[in-house]
């Protein structure tokens, strides 16, 4: 059975793994849809495969714990069927897409309890993952010598870049540019699904059916951590993006560059409670909405009793074993009810933005919430020195944006 709460909306949902090409400089990104299924359809798995839970070992440096890794979480299932064919009887209108970032040494299934429950309501979500060395571990494909028909996986490693390394922001921001062109190129492969031209290899499913079914005027990017600065950067290189949101964002792989390029659309970050310092939030009020006299609606809360681990699936995988509490995987809140809670801003401000039925101002969501979440931050930042930073941002009001 699926250990992931059910999601709301009123499909089902499927998913499969898209690859653009052979070769390292592929795109591959996990897609989640609307899906038609029937009551023998199976779930899919969230562990990938064992080459993931050998990657997470790596992290902690103890080959033991991939073995404890894949007793965990090997079995572990979504509310989401593999290669199932999409759902087109019961629905009336193109859907929105939404692309996904993961954060640093995660992967493309780390978030698919979001992913699962935004394809619920109608959305198209492609999530990447990513091939700059930060995800816990990643493959492209070359075609098999043997058979023209299989294709060999070549893996490639976590990048473990040391945080005291004094080359560390160019190389995160080298990183974050890379990650936003691969989020613009999974943007391209969308445009391809719905035109009825993208190929990919290896695919499981028929790419035909989405022809003519997507809406790329509806598009929004959203990512956690490594992959809220790169939502930033995204929206900073590729306008077609009409909002983002940021879940618990990384903002020290950023540059001023990127900030000035950043579209005038609505923008909202969701932060933990524990893990966003002072200088963190400093640097996310540089978006605040005066910073350029943006009209767009730009938002900062704070769920209670969160940390850094609550917006991944982790926080639902591990809620049953104190010992991983005990480690910080999730708070003393129930996991499942931030998770909500987290979900359904997400949904207000995309479907709000977007146009989508699912839409709701995120005051009211708040409102709805007042015992988990904030406005703002918990976190108490110098104001003179955001005025300050916002002033050395401006620059002339009739800026040009720049090539990224």
């Amino acid at each position: 059975m699926p250990v992931f709460p059910k999601p709301s909306g009123p499909y089902a949902v499927g998913c499969s793994d898209l690859v653009s090409k052979c070769g390292p400089d592929r795109c591959l990104f996990r897609l989640f849809y609307p899906a038609s299924v029937t009551s023998e359809s199976k779930s899919a798995l969230w562990l990938p495969s064992r080459e993931y839970a050998d990657g997470f070992s790596s992290l902690v440096k103890s080959n033991v714990f991939s073995w404890i890794f894949r007793y965990l979480f090997s079995g572990a299932v979504m509310h989401a069927t593999l290669n199932a064919d999409l759902e087109t009887a019961k629905r009336v209108e193109k859907m929105p897409v939404i692309v996904f970032s993961h954060g640093l040494s995660m992967m493309r299934t780390t978030y698919s309890h979001i992913c699962v429950e935004l394809a619920s309501k109608g959305a198209v979500v492609a999530s990447v993952e990513h091939a700059d060395g930060s995800a816990t571990t990643t493959y492209y494909l070359e075609q098999g010598r043997d058979d023209k028909n299989k294709f060999k996986k070549f893996w490639l490693p976590y990048d473990n870049i040391e945080t005291n390394n004094p080359n560390e922001h160019n190389i995160r921001n080298k990183q974050v540019r890379e990650r936003a062109d691969e989020c613009i190129e999974a943007l391209n492969h969308l445009d391809e699904l719905n035109k009825g031209t993208f190929e990919g290899v290896a695919t499981e499913i028929n790419l035909q059916q989405f022809k003519g079914q997507l809406d790329l005027e509806k598009a929004a990017i959203l990512g956690h951590s490594f992959g809220g600065s790169t939502t930033i950067t995204t929206l900073a290189k590729d306008t077609r993006f009409k909002l983002g949101v940021a879940l618990d964002c990384w903002m020290f792989p950023l540059d001023k560059k990127v900030y000035q390029n950043v579209p005038p659309v609505p923008f909202l970050f969701i932060n933990s409670y524990t893990y966003p310092s002072q200088e963190e939030v400093t640097e996310m009020r540089k978006l605040d909405n005066d910073a350029f006299g943006v009209e767009a609606e730009r938002k900062m809360v704070t769920i209670i009793d969160s940390n850094h681990i609550s917006q991944t699936d982790f926080s639902l995988l591990t809620r049953w074993n104190w010992f991983t509490r005990k480690c910080g995987l999730h708070g003393p809140v129930n996991p499942t009810q931030l998770m909500k809670v987290n979900n359904e801003l997400v949904e207000a401000f995309i479907g709000k933005h977007l146009g989508l039925r699912f839409g709701a101002e995120l005051d009211d969501v708040v409102k709805k919430y007042k015992d988990n979440v904030l406005v703002g931050s918990n976190v108490i930042v110098d104001e003179d020195k955001v005025k300050m930073l916002k002033q050395e941002l401006h620059g002339s009001p009739n800026r040009q944006r720049q090539e990224l």
